[in-house]
């Protein structure tokens, strides 16, 4: 060690001789201070850990001052979600393979609210009803709390333009996961695959461009949506999908409506 230090007082003496810019200096000051570190001696550790379980229940007294620290937050943010937007007539929920109380109702908001905000005449809409939605609509007053439950995160919506043929494989793959809701979509699900494929009771025209309302997690290829992040991405404004419901549910309630939804029965199937 105590010559490797020698050789370097050697080599540093001659440096400092040299006409070198101050980067390079620097650059070489870092070098030499590596190459020092990584030659010295390793020190010798005893690392552990040890650990034991400790069971969680009442019997566990909060802290007064942690609890004096998060008490105004909470009260502050407790005053914004408890706010009552809504009254709803009964529970909406994501039970359903391809279509839902839930779901519809997202879908065919994120349908109407799309063309409110964007001024673009939207076709479709694509909900990941399984996973997407975290919590059902309770029968009763809604809080604003309770669709941050339902939509926690932070998803923007964007409109994607579609041909018509890609469409088609579009709902066919969401028709053979039967994870996702697509509104206002009408197919029949037999044997074969997906027959009766329609928009709005409207054939789909394969030289066409259609107009597909979304998030942005399933436009950039979340839950197997890969086919959606080549489409062409509209300029929009930002608009989280969160907004848009609540937007939906203020707008109802501003007309004397409660929140109802019934599902479409766009989707058939036979006994597979």
């Amino acid at each position: 060690m105590k010559y490797l230090v020698f050789k370097l007082k050697i080599i540093l003496r001659y440096i400092l001789t040299m006409k070198l810019s101050k980067k390079v200096y620097k650059g070489m000051g870092l070098a030499f201070l590596i190459l020092f570190i990584a030659c010295s001696p390793k020190a010798d550790y005893d690392l552990g850990y040890t650990w034991s379980a400790v069971e969680i229940s009442s019997d566990i007294k909060g802290s007064e001052d942690v609890e004096a620290i998060i008490a105004p937050y909470r009260n502050s943010l407790d005053s914004i979600m408890n706010e009552e937007i809504g009254y709803a007539l009964h529970d909406l929920t994501s039970k359903g393979k391809y279509e839902s109380t839930l779901g519809t109702f997202i879908t065919k908001l994120s349908v109407e609210q799309s063309i409110a905000s964007f001024g673009k005449d939207v076709d479709v809409a694509i909900m990941n009803h399984h996973g997407g939605i975290r919590a059902p609509i309770n029968e009763g007053p809604i809080t604003l709390g309770d669709v941050f439950e339902v939509m926690p995160f932070e998803n923007e919506m964007v409109l994607l333009e579609i041909s018509g043929d890609s469409l088609v494989q579009l709902i066919k793959f969401i028709g053979k996961t039967g994870n996702s809701m697509i509104w206002p979509v009408q197919f029949h699900v037999s044997e074969s695959g997906l027959e009766n494929i329609r928009v709005n009771n409207i054939a789909i025209e394969m030289d066409k461009n259609y107009l597909i309302s979304t998030s942005d997690y399933l436009a950039n290829g979340g839950s197997g949506f890969r086919m959606l992040k080549s489409l062409k991405r509209l300029e929009v404004p930002t608009v989280k999908l969160r907004d848009m419901i609540v937007q939906e549910i203020r707008e109802q309630t501003a007309r004397g409506d409660s929140i109802e939804t019934d599902v479409s029965n766009f989707i058939t199937t036979s006994d597979l």
